[in-house]
C-alpha cells in the first residue's frame, strides 16, 4: 500500500454524530493485571461500541444479559460512557457473560494474555453468551432510528434478524466472527455484510471467507504479520505497526474494526460507492493504529480508560516515525473500574444449578 502522513492517523472526532447499532457478545471482563484485578465492560461487541463512542459516534449496543450484579455493572459502565443503554435487556433467568483474562510471562521477558471461562476459585463455567430474543430483535428495528453502521460478531437468528434490517436501511454491515456453528446461517451472515473481518489465526483455515462473493469488503487480520484487505476484487497487504509499548495485545482487533467503521461508516454503505483505494487504505491504517497504542495498557480498553485522548492521539501520530518509548511522557491512570462487581463462585455455582434443571426439565 502507499505512504502515509500524520493527518492520516490523527484522531477526528465524527462530525453529526453517526449512530451505530452493534449486536452479539457483550460481557464482563475481569482482568488479573499486574496491579491487581479490575473489571470492565469486554466482548467483541462492547468494545466496539465504546470505542465508537469514544471517537464521536452514537452507539447503542442490542443484546441479552442477566439481572445479576455483572450485567448492572456492565449497563452502568456504558452509560458512564455515554452510551445508548436501551437495547441492553436484563433478564432473570439469563447469567451475564463472565469472561477472565490473565497474563503469561516467557522466560525471555515477553508477555501474552488468555482467556479463561472458568471460575479461578472452584473451576466452574462462568456463563456463557445468550443470543437475544427475535422478539427482542424486532422491538430494537422498531424503536431505533436508521444507523449508519451495523456491527455484529455473532450468528444468531436475532443477530441475523437485524443485519437485515440494518442493511435495508442503508447502514454499513460489519461482520466479525470468531467462530463458524451452524453452516447456513453463518453464510446468511456473510451475504448480509458489506464488510467481512475475520482472523487468520481463528479462521485462517476456512478459504471461502477469503473468497467470499458478497462482502465488498473482506479482511484477514494476520496478527504480528498485520493485514490484508480485498477490494474490488484486488488484494493488498498492510504491515502491522510497532507497538511504542508492549504490555497486552487483547482487544487490538475491537479497535481495529472500530477505527474501520469510524472512517468508512459515517455515509452508511452508500459511502462505498465512491470509496477509494486511498480512502480504504487510511481506515485500515487509522484502525491499525488504534490498536497499536492501546497495546501499551492492560485490558481491551486500556488505553480510553487510562490517558487522555489528547495523550492518545499523540502517540498515534508518533506511529509515522519509529516510536521510542522513552518519547512518550504518558501520566497513566487506574481504569476506572477497579472492583469486580461479583462473587465469582456464586455467579458459575448458579450458572451450574441452572444447566442440570435445564438438562432435567425442570423450571
Amino acid at each position: 500500500m502507499g505512504t502515509l502522513n500524520k493527518l492520516d492517523l490523527r484522531i477526528d472526532s465524527a462530525s453529526g454524530s453517526p449512530s451505530c447499532i452493534g449486536a452479539g457478545f457483550i460481557a464482563l471482563d475481569i482482568v488479573q493485571g499486574r496491579r491487581g484485578d479490575f473489571a470492565a465492560v469486554g466482548g467483541s461487541c462492547g468494545n466496539v461500541v465504546s470505542i465508537l463512542k469514544w471517537l464521536g459516534w452514537c452507539t447503542a449496543p442490542a443484546g441479552r444479559l442477566g439481572a445479576d450484579a455483572a450485567g448492572l455493572f456492565v449497563r452502568s459502565e456504558f452509560s458512564d460512557e455515554g452510551v445508548n443503554t436501551e437495547f441492553i435487556e436484563l433478564a432473570d433467568r439469563v447469567a451475564t457473560p463472565i469472561v477472565i483474562q490473565k497474563f503469561v510471562d516467557s522466560k525471555s521477558g515477553d508477555r501474552s494474555h488468555r482467556f479463561s471461562l472458568s471460575c479461578p476459585d472452584c473451576g466452574g463455567w462462568l456463563p456463557r453468551y445468550r443470543p437475544m430474543t427475535i422478539k427482542s430483535a424486532e422491538a430494537v428495528s422498531e424503536a431505533a432510528t436508521d444507523p449508519k453502521a451495523f456491527y455484529f460478531d455473532r450468528v444468531s437468528p436475532s443477530c441475523l434478524r437485524l443485519a437485515n434490517w440494518a442493511q435495508d436501511r442503508g447502514a454499513l454491515v460489519v461482520f466479525e466472527p470468531s467462530s463458524v456453528g451452524d453452516d447456513r446461517a453463518f453464510q446468511k451472515a456473510v451475504d448480509l455484510c458489506h464488510v467481512l473481518k475475520f482472523s487468520h489465526e481463528r479462521l485462517g483455515h476456512i478459504p471461502d471467507l477469503a473468497n467470499a462473493v458478497a462482502p465488498r469488503i473482506v479482511i484477514e487480520t494476520l496478527g504480528e504479520d498485520g493485514i490484508r484487505a480485498r477490494w474490488r476484487g484486488r488484494w493488498s497487504s498492510l504491515n502491522a505497526f510497532r507497538a511504542p509499548m508492549f504490555v497486552d495485545a487483547a482487544g487490538s482487533g475491537d479497535w481495529f474494526s472500530a477505527g474501520l467503521i469510524h472512517k468508512l461508516g459515517r455515509s452508511g454503505s452508500a459511502g462505498l460507492a465512491d470509496l477509494r483505494k486511498s480512502d480504504l487504505e487510511r481506515a485500515l491504517r487509522f484502525g491499525s493504529a488504534l490498536a497499536a497504542v492501546n497495546c501499551g495498557f492492560e485490558g481491551a480498553r486500556g488505553g480510553m480508560l487510562a490517558i487522555s485522548k489528547k495523550q492518545f492521539n499523540r502517540a498515534m501520530i508518533a506511529l509515522e516515525g519509529d516510536p521510542n518509548p522513552d518519547d512518550f511522557d504518558w501520566k497513566t491512570s487506574d481504569p476506572k473500574k477497579q472492583v469486580v462487581p461479583t462473587e465469582l463462585c456464586n455467579t458459575c455455582s448458579t450458572q451450574a444449578d441452572d444447566q442440570k434443571k435445564s438438562a432435567s426439565g425442570a423450571p
